[in-house]
Order: C-alpha cells, then structure tokens, then sequence
C-alpha cells in the first residue's frame, strides 16, 4: 500500500472490529476520534470510570463512580482477562500511569524493551517515515537498541514496509571510540549486514546530513541505499530524538502520529509530541498491531 495516514486508517478500517477499553480522563478530541472510528465499525468501545459518565449516549459506559487510577486499574483487569483487545488511555501521563502501566506489563511476563515510534509524513518523500526512540529511553545501550530495533522492524513489517532501510544515527559519520553513539551504531550496522535483523537495511553512524541526502552521503565517501531513502531513524538517545520530533512538529508544522511498542497488549495515548488532532492516527496504528 501507499504509506500514509489516511493508509493507515483504512488499513485499519479493514482490520475487523476491536474491542477496546477507555481510562483516563476526558479528552474531547480522543472521544470525537473513538466515536468515528465506532461508526465506521472498526472499533467496539468501553469507557471506564467517572470521567466518561457523561459520554453514556455515545457509547457504553462502566463503572462510572470510580476515579481516574481506580479506573485504570479495572481497564487493565479487562484487557488480561480478554474482555479488551487494546487500552486507550487518554491522560495525563503523569509518573503514576507509567508506574501503573510497567508493574501490570512485568506482572503478566512482558519480557520486551517497550520504545515509542512517531511517524511522520517528510514533504520531501511524501512516504511514512518513522522515528524512535522518541519517548521511553533515555540513554539506551547497544543491548537497548537492539531491542528498540526489533520493535519497530516487527512494527514496519506490519504496515507493509518490507525491506525497511534504517539510519542508525550519531553526531557524525565516522567511528570515533570516544563516542559511544558511532561505536554501536556501526556494531547494528555490521549486525544487519550479517542478517541479524532479517530482510531490514541498517546503515551507521549516519550524521542527520548524509541520512537524509545522498548527494550528502556520496560527499562523505558513503556509498549505500540508505541515505536519502530512510524508512526508520534510529536514534542514539532520548534527548535528541524527543528534541526532533518537537522540532518537526512545532517549528516545522508536521503532523506526528505514534505508538508505544513492545507491550504485551496494544495500548493507545497521546504523547506531549503530538497534535490533539492526532487520535484518529494513533487509534488506527494501534489497531494494527492486532491484525
């Protein structure tokens, strides 16, 4: 398929009705997302606690006395009883949730790094590209970033992208032992090479220039089919990789969508990145985990 959101939302409109549970508090744009998305047929809500008590008409409503922790709680019960498919979870995300959200996913045996991924669409491919780790890890190690790239591999595969071609970011091209951001990045490098990631293309250390061009690249001495051609940026740490989504979104007025990877269940929310207007986005990507 082309690779764009409005691809992604019929990937999932194609997908079957999920079942999926609400916690958290009102969020008028996630409810506007979550009601279109029910009309359309390609989701089946349940809203929980007292946040939504007053949302009864637009779709069922339990436990409509309970606040906001204690209704998150009963959503996560829900989901490892297989009475849900997915959590959307619509704020805020404050240290409780993350805390909450970490002991349920260690209690039921997830053994996986969670990451996150925001996708976005470049004006200058016009295509799906996606960027991580734009939220969880703050100074992932190699062992971390093998972990994040399996994520979003497994995730890419998952929208059609079937040989994805990966920059493996750091601050310049070259392998500097002082700097620990090439080392690893030519270590993913040499280990896609050697068919550890499957089918994906990994290139590294890629300076953010040589990535996105490959006249750049072709400059520096690189020779490849990544520079330019970028499905996934993998980023060397949290700092710079939330910092660049901020950018493209604020500064370069893009639209970001994005999903948190690596949980044992798919789970929705908005992260500071990105646009109220985004819900629909992330519903429909998180839907695609369960095809």
């Amino acid at each position: 398929m082309e690779l764009d959101f409005n691809a992604v939302i019929e990937f999932a409109r194609r997908g079957g009705k999920k079942k999926i549970v609400i916690s958290g508090q009102k969020d008028l744009g996630a409810l506007a997302s979550i009601s279109q998305a029910k009309r359309e047929g390609w989701v089946e809500p349940l809203a929980i606690g007292r946040s939504f008590s007053d949302v009864d008409g637009e779709m069922e409503v339990a436990f409509s006395s309970v606040d906001i922790e204690e209704a998150r709680l009963k959503a996560l019960n829900l989901i490892q009883a297989g009475k849900a498919e997915i959590l959307i979870d619509t704020g805020p995300l404050e240290k409780r949730f993350f805390s909450l959200l970490f002991d349920q996913i260690e209690r039921i045996g997830g053994g996986q790094i969670l990451s996150y991924v925001s996708l976005l669409i470049p004006p200058m491919t016009g295509r799906l590209t996606l960027l991580t780790d734009t939220l969880i890890n703050r100074s992932p190690k190699l062992k971390d970033k093998v972990g994040i790239l399996e994520n979003v591999l497994k995730f890419a595969g998952r929208l059609g992208i079937e040989r994805p071609k990966v920059a493996a970011l750091a601050p310049l091209e070259l392998v500097n032992p002082a700097l620990e951001s090439t080392l690893d990045a030519a270590i993913l490098s040499k280990m896609s090479e050697r068919g550890q990631f499957g089918p994906a293309l990994i290139e590294g250390p890629l300076a953010m220039d040589n990535a996105a061009s490959s006249s750049a690249a072709r400059h520096k001495g690189i020779m490849s089919h990544v520079p330019g051609n970028v499905d996934i940026y993998l980023f060397p740490d949290l700092e710079s990789a939330h910092l660049t989504a901020q950018f493209l979104t604020w500064v370069g007025h893009l639209k970001l969508g994005g999903i948190l990877l690596g949980t044992p269940f798919p789970i929705a929310f908005r992260s500071p990145l990105e646009r109220p207007d985004c819900w629909l986005i992330n519903l429909a990507l998180t839907c695609s985990l369960k095809r």
